[in-house]
């Protein structure tokens, strides 16, 4: 039952920290910038916790590295969210943007487990499985709305593709630090090494942005007025990132990458629903009808039948 309930916290963090993190990049305004301050903050705020409780920062990397390459991967994937989210959000508007990442997660959970991808423990794929991920999209569906427009349109099939992409990668993330944390020895060591690889690939990334379209593009206006530098409270966005990348660490070998996926689109959307309703941070507040009521309960009658039949 404990894993049940750390695998729903970590799906609820994930819409507390992207307000978060819509925040800081109304200061920094940079999506880039906020990436690295939040790894950064991640990272500095676990050396603290591991020297507390573990009284040691030696990271067993010659252990990790004896493992396949893409154990590596699973902070990349947390960078790969980032980017692709600011890819497809303008392009595909944020109900239908939400709707294809949920997709493309339940997807690659389901797929992950049946083919035991990544050391995850294998789950067949069946017909009960399958019905379940369709009353979870359903659910979705219901509380994100299905009348999402991008602003220019029909959006192209390559931002639907990178959206589901983006889902993906966050099933795959779930798989990677699960593996991760079994080699590592312990949750917090497993997550450093994933946010100090989420550090480096930010770090790439920005610089390739930096390269190609100079110090304007990694901005999201070229006025530079009104961009303020780091504050204390800004670590929040990374030490949220601890909850969401170490809560899955922990219960994905216990329960599967497709189980936890769902958990945290339960806990996401529960949580999304209570930002919306008391406009956290600044969202613009949004009503719980019965119509979103009903699309949690399909959510969890879902998860019911995937996880618990």
């Amino acid at each position: 039952m404990l894993a049940y309930i750390i695998g729903l916290i970590a799906g609820a963090a994930s819409p507390t920290q992207a307000s978060v993190n819509g925040r800081i990049r109304q200061d920094f305004k940079s999506a880039y910038v906020t990436s690295i301050v939040n790894f950064i903050s991640a990272s500095a705020v676990l050396a603290v916790i591991i020297l507390a409780v573990e009284r040691n920062l030696i990271l067993p990397l010659a252990k990790v590295a004896e493992q396949p390459l893409w154990i590596w991967l699973g902070g990349s994937c947390g960078m790969a969210i980032v980017i692709l989210n600011i890819i497809c959000l303008p392009k595909l508007g944020s109900a239908r943007n939400v709707m294809l990442i949920c997709f493309g997660q339940i997807m690659a959970g389901l797929i992950i487990d049946h083919f035991a991808l990544f050391g995850a423990p294998q789950a067949s794929m069946s017909l009960r499985r399958l019905i379940g991920a369709v009353l979870v999209i359903i659910g979705i569906a219901l509380i994100n709305g299905v009348k999402g427009e991008s602003k220019e349109g029909q959006a192209p099939v390559l931002y639907i593709i990178l959206a589901i992409l983006c889902g993906a990668a966050c099933s795959a993330q779930v798989a990677i630090n699960g593996t991760l944390k079994e080699v590592a020895g312990t949750a917090l060591k497993a997550t450093l090494i994933s946010m100090i690889v989420g550090l480096i690939t930010a770090i790439i990334v920005t610089l390739i942005v930096f390269m190609m379209k100079g110090r304007d593009g990694l901005y999201d206006g070229n006025d530079p007025s009104g961009r303020k530098g780091f504050r204390p409270w800004m670590i929040i966005g990374g030490s949220i990132a601890i909850i969401i990348v170490g809560g899955n660490a922990v219960v994905a070998p216990v329960l599967g990458t497709g189980v936890v996926t769902i958990l945290n689109l339960i806990g996401m959307m529960a949580a999304g629903l209570v930002i919306d309703a008391t406009g956290f941070l600044g969202i613009d507040k949004k009503p719980v009808t019965l119509v979103k009521i009903a699309g949690m309960l399909l959510m969890i009658a879902g998860a019911a039948i995937i996880s618990l039949m």
